[in-house]
């Protein structure tokens, strides 16, 4: 991914005012992925710039670019030599610099013995899963940030950090998923102890590179000085000067200034420091979900492990009708409503004890249908597992989950999409996530779950797809924060279960916005009286 001239020149001139840098000729730069240069000629065209002394043998120390491709740092070599040619810079001279510059070594793995000044760039985007078992276990034997079948890039960002200089300056731009995934927390750690974060932009919504990638980028610059002042923001254009806009130490920057930056491995769940003083308040008036009330609890649906099996078109005609469960997948969920496309799954459990295997003698279509497919059953890993009970799913079916009032939260959508399964009648698939509650009154919870109230928390605690939907995953819904079900008077109740039909969001807001008022001072005092201000938290 060729990065856009223009973001390059964004990030040295961030990189910069952050190391208080005169002058790059001065400077020990690392470009740990090269690739074809977007990095490394913008640099020599300021080194260039700069009138060096060719025969200043620290010259040598200038650029050290790295690529596993002997191809793409042949081009870059060659274009350097170009350059420094037409300065004026002596053939000898230029031989020995291109030696000293340029390494075509797997930066991850190679035995660095110096450190350096700046360190910029984007590094690649090579998922755990597409790398060859030999560099999984190299890169985990000596990254400690790379877990959980994580995003290369992670340890680009651990070994770069160990090799930053005392006034050193680390910029990259590259994907912002490790802010709030669970796989990022070591590096958010890692950052959080030892680095100052000096400037965080958040471009998912940009296209920041030459050629158009789904890479969610963002830009990232840290140095080691601890305890001074974050600069963050989110752009959704390039276009109108909005990189000179977000420019750090420039009066009417549209950067907000963060006093302190998130700390311990916790999520940067925003680019607003006004939002998070909203969500800091939210969460100290408020519990969370499953704290709300007795017995409320958060999940996801079933996972069979083989959908062209257990939920195959076919299914209602070939297997008996015991043997089905009505399955209600994201596309079913429209709107709050429940449209249900008559999908069924079948249901490999006992009808009465879900923790006992269906008896096959019992249902011979079942039986056959199951041995039909048998061989690709039999080879998954719960079946190896479990030999005696090879038509298993891979998640256990739960009939408490299927028979309880519950509320049903498509994974991926724009927010406030959630229906109630009022008689306990589907069974959710695994992109549907539920909740249930042995105190609550659902259709109460729905409307506050429906409200902008909890969906400005989830855009905070959850990554943006592109077209800004949001992921209502588990670990997600668990971060969100409502009143106490105790909290509520009755009044309160049966106003908000009235709405459960309303479609018009600004009703439910009003309604969820003088409830939340309302409950917020019912909370044990965990913060002072006159520093929660509904107004705020409401977003």
């Amino acid at each position: 991914m060729f990065t856009r001239p223009e973001v390059v020149a964004y990030m040295m001139r961030e990189t910069r005012w952050a190391g208080g840098f005169r002058k790059w000729s001065v400077l020990r730069v690392l470009e740990p992925s090269c690739g074809d240069g977007a990095f490394v000629l913008p640099l020599v065209d300021a080194l260039v710039a700069e009138s060096p002394d060719w025969n200043d043998s620290s010259l040598n120390d200038f650029l050290c670019a790295f690529d596993i491709s002997e191809e793409s740092m042949s081009r870059v070599r060659n274009a350097v030599d170009a350059k420094l040619s037409a300065a004026g810079c002596p053939k000898a001279v230029r031989g020995r610099l291109l030696s000293r510059w340029f390494f075509c070594e797997d930066f991850l793995l190679y035995d660095f013995t110096r450190k350096f000044d700046v360190v910029i760039g984007n590094p690649p985007y090579i998922r755990f899963d597409n790398l060859d078992s030999a560099k999984q276990s190299a890169y985990k034997s000596r990254y400690c940030t790379f877990s959980e079948r994580c995003d290369i890039y992670v340890p680009f960002f651990e070994r770069s950090m160990s090799l930053l200089s005392k006034r050193g300056v680390l910029s990259f731009i590259c994907s912002n998923r490790f802010v709030r995934s669970s796989y990022g927390r070591r590096l958010r750690k890692m950052i959080g102890d030892s680095f100052h974060v000096a400037l965080y932009l958040n471009m998912e919504h940009t296209q920041p590179f030459e050629t158009e990638v789904s890479a969610y980028p963002a830009i990232f610059v840290l140095d080691r000085r601890m305890g001074r002042e974050t600069y963050s923001g989110e752009i959704s254009t390039l276009d109108d000067g909005m990189l000179e806009r977000c420019r750090t130490g420039i009066a009417k920057s549209c950067l907000s200034r963060f006093d302190h930056w998130y700390g311990d491995g916790e999520a940067w769940l925003t680019t607003d420091c006004t939002v998070r003083s909203m969500m800091d308040n939210v969460a100290s008036s408020f519990p969370t979900i499953e704290e709300s009330g007795a017995g409320t609890r958060i999940g996801i649906g079933v996972a069979s492990g083989a959908d062209d099996i257990y939920v195959a078109p076919q299914l209602s005609a070939e297997v008996e009708r015991d043997c089905l469960l009505p399955l209600v997948a994201s596309e079913d969920i429209r709107n709050g409503r429940i449209e249900w496309n008559k999908r069924y799954m079948f249901n490999p459990y006992d009808n009465q004890d879900d923790r006992q295997m269906l008896d096959l003698e019992r249902f011979p279509r079942a039986s056959a249908y199951l041995n039909r497919h048998a061989e690709k059953l039999k080879s998954r890993y719960c079946a190896k597992k479990h030999p005696d009970a090879w038509y298993r799913t891979l998640d256990r079916i739960k009939y408490s989950t299927l028979r309880a009032p519950k509320l049903l939260l498509p994974d991926i959508q724009r927010g406030g999409n959630v229906a109630l399964d009022e008689r306990g009648e589907y069974y959710p698939h695994h992109n549907v996530y539920w909740i249930t509650s042995a105190s609550w009154d659902m259709k109460a919870l729905c409307v506050i779950m429906r409200s902008s109230f909890v969906t400005n928390q989830m855009r905070c605690v959850s990554m943006q797809m592109r077209g800004g939907s949001i992921r209502y995953q588990s670990q997600n819904l668990r971060n969100i924060h409502i009143p106490a079900w105790s909290s509520l008077d009755e009044r309160d109740v049966s106003t908000l279960a009235t709405l459960y039909s309303e479609k018009d969001i600004k009703k439910i807001d009003a309604c969820v916005e003088r409830v939340v008022a309302k409950a917020s001072f019912r909370q044990p005092p965990r913060i002072s009286e006159q520093s929660f201000d509904f107004g705020s938290a409401v977003m």
